[in-house]
């Protein structure tokens, strides 16, 4: 029993932990560096008019974006980035953790107005390295937010499980069509679709996607 209690208790300990260094981070940070934002929860998320009605509309404000021990930092301006990295890395390194800066990388979006200037980002003295694209909770963030690579990456996910699914399940004659139906919606649409909420899709990814669907079906 002890050993199950243990087992637990410890990422309910690991999440309050690092609550409590999110807390000292956004406490040393100043208010300008955050990103506010506003939302209303009874209108489509991209009718932006609706967001002027002061009386149905609520604010709040983005200082980082946590999953388990991962860490996005978004920021307007380089300078407060470079605030954001300093003011992190001293509230970790007080809890006795410590920023691993080979998997940490800048993601800068592309101005097609005039070119960016080459920027550098440093961590107690370490310079992080600038990438055009990675991969972040499963999903291709890009600098110029292209989705082209993001769906080719759920097209060959989904089509890798529809494989190894193939010969127990859909080309199962034992198996009824609701059955391989069923089994198709919960594991390979699931995989294509995943992070779909987040998408500005245009014609040409629709049409990848529903190429996949139809030589699946």
């Amino acid at each position: 029993m002890a050993v199950e209690l243990h087992t637990v208790l410890a990422p309910v300990i690991f999440n309050l932990f690092l609550v409590a260094v999110t807390l000292v981070f956004k406490n040393g940070l100043s208010p300008a560096v955050s990103i506010p934002f506003k939302y209303r929860l009874d209108e489509s998320i991209f009718n932006l008019r609706r967001l002027q009605a002061q009386n149905k509309v609520s604010t709040d404000t983005v200082y980082e974006l946590q999953y388990a021990d991962d860490a996005a930092l978004p920021s307007h301006s380089p300078s407060d980035l470079q605030e954001n990295l300093n003011t992190l890395a001293d509230a970790y390194r007080r809890a006795g953790l410590i920023i691993n800066t080979k998997k940490t990388e800048i993601l800068t979006p592309i101005q097609h107005s005039s070119p960016s200037p080459q920027l550098s980002f440093t961590i107690h003295g370490d310079v992080l390295n600038t990438t055009q694209q990675f991969t972040y909770l499963g999903r291709i963030l890009s600098s110029d937010s292209d989705l082209t690579n993001e769906i080719q990456q759920r097209v060959k996910l989904a089509s890798s499980a529809f494989g190894r699914l193939a010969v127990r399940v859909f080309f199962n004659r034992n198996f009824t069509v609701s059955t391989k139906v069923a089994v198709y919606k919960a594991i390979c649409l699931s995989i294509l679709l995943y992070g779909c909420e987040s998408w500005i899709p245009y014609r040409q990814h629709i049409k990848a996607l529903e190429a996949y669907h139809v030589r699946c079906l």
